[in-house]
């Protein structure tokens, strides 16, 4: 190797567009019939999911849909990601599915998903959406 690049100063090309203000981030871009995500994260660190109810959500003005286990399991069969790389003595590798099913695992396990058409409408309806634990 002729050159180390651990420690070493690196020139940063973009600085200039971020300190004059003409950088381009994702929550710049529109598209035409452009849809906005939420994600509703649990509060309990370990819990049972003993309903989800998203009526109230789906009533508010913009919102496309509200998305819980349950509706993705029933029709894009989801494949459950592996949680744990590596094998450790002792802990089994588990896998996880995108929005938690019966139980919720840690603080901010994904439960459900409000798409609406726009980043606000999508954050209100979280609020709509009644999690009984």
């Amino acid at each position: 190797m002729s050159q180390s690049y651990i420690g070493a100063p690196v020139t940063r090309r973009e600085d200039v567009r971020f300190l004059t203000g003409k950088a381009t981030f994702v929550d710049d871009v529109e598209l035409p019939h452009m849809l906005h995500a939420a994600v509703l994260r649990s509060s309990h660190a370990h819990a049972r999911i003993l309903g989800i109810d998203t009526a109230a959500a789906l009533e508010i003005p913009g919102v496309v849909a509200v998305f819980t286990f349950q509706d993705i399991v029933n029709t894009v069969d989801p494949r459950p990601i592996p949680m744990r790389r590596g094998s450790f003595s002792g802990l089994e590798r588990f896998l996880q599915y995108p929005l938690a099913g019966d139980k919720v695992r840690y603080v901010g396990d994904p439960v459900a998903v409000a798409v609406a058409e726009s980043r606000y409408v999508a954050e209100d309806a979280l609020d709509a959406i009644e999690v009984t634990y």
